[in-house]
């Protein structure tokens, strides 16, 4: 077993959409999507980190260990953070708790990529974008990488821009999946850094960690299945659960 800590976030108010960790997808929770794709990653424990007593007590009653955090935490890294203090794990991974499609070996892929990149603070995953809507969807976060799969910059606009004259015809868009994975240094790092122009700008918390020079190894994992943000997601991803199905 790595040297792994699992958090998943639940935030039971969300702005958005409020309950949506407990919203059922196919007769089960969101929440409990998630916490199964962690426990199989055989990582490490897997812990739910919520500011909701609904959410607490699902969590205890599928057999997931759970926790409650403060209702003041002001994002879902700053949950993970409260809940993994005092954590010996060298590694916490942040899984957020919408992401119901999430894999095992995306998790896994990314872990992997972390761990051979001794220069990155911070590792995630990201996946080509097949869906022509989605490029223009602010909901799905764009990452512009490097060559060795260093992330530039994310956005909730499509990047890199394509020209028209560019000679470089068919380049990709990349999704970023919603997770990420610390050095247990980066994350008590990351969190007592003020959150930075570009992240308020955007919304986006990864871009603090950027914007200090805190580098992200981000691995390219096969197409995602859809993170419910709003109410209309759910519909998406029951359609996405019923085409995998299929297969």
């Amino acid at each position: 077993m790595a040297d792994c800590l699992i958090v998943i976030p639940a935030r039971y108010g969300s702005r958005r959409f409020p309950g949506k960790v407990l919203a059922k997808l196919a007769g089960k929770p969101v929440i409990q999507w998630c916490w199964e794709a962690a426990v199989k990653t055989r990582l490490g424990p897997v812990i739910i980190a919520t500011e909701h007593q609904k959410v607490l007590d699902f969590a205890r009653s599928i057999g997931a260990r759970a926790v409650m955090t403060s209702p003041r935490c002001q994002s879902g890294t700053d949950r993970v953070s409260e809940a993994a203090r005092g954590a010996k794990a060298r590694f916490i991974l942040n899984f957020q708790g919408d992401e119901p499609f999430m894999l095992a070996s995306t998790l896994l892929k990314a872990f992997n990529k972390l761990k051979s990149s001794p220069d990155c603070a911070i590792g995630t995953a990201c996946s080509r974008i097949t869906k022509k809507e989605e490029i223009e969807n602010p909901n799905c976060v764009k990452v512009a990488m490097n060559a060795a799969g260093r992330a530039l910059y994310f956005s909730r606009s499509p990047i890199p821009f394509h020209h028209p004259l560019s000679e470089l015809k068919g380049y990709p868009y990349y999704k970023h999946c919603g997770f990420y994975i610390y050095r247990r240094e980066a994350l008590r790092e990351f969190v007592r850094l003020k959150p930075s122009a570009l992240e308020r700008l955007e919304r986006l918390e990864q871009l603090r960690a950027l914007e200090n020079g805190m580098k992200i190894a981000v691995a390219e994992v096969p197409e995602l299945g859809p993170a419910i943000d709003v109410p209309a997601d759910l519909k998406a991803a029951e359609r996405f659960l019923k085409k995998r199905l299929k297969k």
